[in-house]
């Protein structure tokens, strides 16, 4: 078995090599032929095959129930092999993957024989597009296969059957490179293996596990024409960009043109929407104007200290003799009735004027009219709207008491107030 497994890994590298040598010929006819100046040629000639070889140290731990640990109970052996991988860009790629180990863990020198298929990540190209060509020298890729070990027991006479055991495994693990140039590049890797059968490699007490650690060498069939040597942002097709300046500052000329446009037309309709505007509440105002207008007016009743102010002012109010002058006395009291009416703008206001029955009856309607416009331009000097009141005479008419006594008489030369309100 091990010799069909390592004249398996030398036919599949002789297929490599010669496909890596089939497509740099086809590479150099196909340059010297005709020059590709378009995105559709750019990926004719590449050569995808490479080569590496590598060695190091892989671990077999301890399976032992009380002791599973990678310490000195675990086997560290030496380790050589080889891999071919065909890269079909700078992203991905896959391989054959050969590896040969020494089992040392007895007196006795056996060895294993592993052989995979695996696939290739390029976590840099994935991670790190556009990083800077001196960046671009170092790659790592994310490795993972499946496969299978052969266990030689030729050596082993504690094993009754000589047959070799096989058991298939998986495994992935991460690899570092650096180009160190474009035919070769060197790199670290480490892997884990998953074995399905238990038993593989018996002297480990049932261990399936496998750990690696590698140097490595490869090399890039085709040189600067090999796919790991080109950059994904050179590798993938580059899309020809118009010049598209002329078209943009048209655009711009027609959106300013439109904006100025727009920018008039709204001028124009704030000046028509504030016309609008002002219209409206002069009609609103006509309106409300007109409502309170043709609204009946109410008699208003006063309170008790608006009626206390009210029988104040006119208790108080004093005429000279068969004149309409107030006298200064009566000041005081109508200051405070002229407060309380600015206080009461919505109020409208009738003063009545009377005499008593004492001489002509024409000097007394007109002296009741005067007396009680008296009172009317008092108030309004001190601030009540002229509008709000309005100021009538009756002579001797409606008297309070007989116009027989003094006292009657008094009581009938008077100045009334009726309040109203909308």
């Amino acid at each position: 078995m091990k010799r069909r497994l390592l004249g398996l890994f030398v036919a599949s590298a002789l297929v490599g090599n010669a496909f890596a040598q089939e497509e740099a010929t086809a590479s150099t006819e196909a340059t010297n032929a005709e020059t590709a100046s378009d995105t559709a040629s750019s990926s004719k000639g590449l050569v995808h095959w490479s080569l590496r070889a590598q060695g190091g140290v892989n671990i077999l731990t301890n399976a032992n129930s009380n002791d599973r640990s990678w310490g000195p109970n675990s086997d560290y052996n030496p380790q050589a092999g080889g891999e071919i991988e065909y890269t079909f860009n700078p992203l991905w790629g896959l391989g054959l993957d050969y590896m040969w180990v020494r089992n040392n863990q007895s007196t006795y020198d056996n060895y294993v024989h592993e052989a995979s298929l695996f696939a290739s990540a390029n976590l840099s190209n994935i991670l790190a597009k556009y990083r800077s060509a001196g960046w671009q020298k170092f790659s790592v890729y994310a490795n993972g296969g499946a496969g299978v070990g052969y266990y030689n027991y030729s050596n082993c006479p504690s094993v009754a059957d000589k047959d070799d055991w096989s058991s298939p495994f998986v495994w992935g693990g991460l690899n570092f490179e650096y180009n160190v140039c474009k035919w070769i590049a060197i790199g670290i890797d480490g892997q884990g293996r998953k074995f399905t059968n238990s038993d593989f490699h018996p002297n480990t007490q049932g261990t399936s596990w496998q750990f690696m650690a590698n140097l490595g060498i490869r090399v890039k069939f085709g040189g600067e024409n090999n796919v790991r040597n080109i950059a994904l942002v050179d590798y993938e097709p580059k899309v020809e960009v118009p010049d598209l300046t002329p078209i943009l500052d048209e655009q711009k000329r027609q959106a300013a043109e439109m904006t100025s446009r727009l920018e008039d037309q709204i001028v124009n309709q704030n000046v028509a929407i504030k016309k609008l505007q002002d219209q409206l509440n002069a009609t609103q105002d006509s309106l409300n104007k007109h409502i309170r207008d043709s609204k009946p007016a109410v008699r208003y009743t006063p309170t008790k200290e608006e009626d206390e102010i009210i029988k104040t002012a006119f208790t108080q109010l004093e005429f000279e003799s068969n004149k309409a002058i107030i006298k200064q006395s009566s000041y005081s009291s109508l200051d405070g009735l002229a407060q309380l009416l600015k206080s009461h703008s919505e109020w409208s206001v009738i003063l009545k004027g009377y005499t008593d029955n004492s001489g002509r009856a024409a000097k007394n309607l007109q002296l009741s009219k005067d007396r009680a416009a008296a009172v009317k331009a008092y108030l309004v000097n001190k601030g009540v709207a002229a509008s709000h009141v309005q100021s009538f005479g009756y002579g001797s008419a409606n008297p309070l008491a007989s116009n027989t006594t003094l006292a009657g008489r008094a009581k009938n030369r008077r100045v009334e107030i009726e309040l109203y309100s909308k």
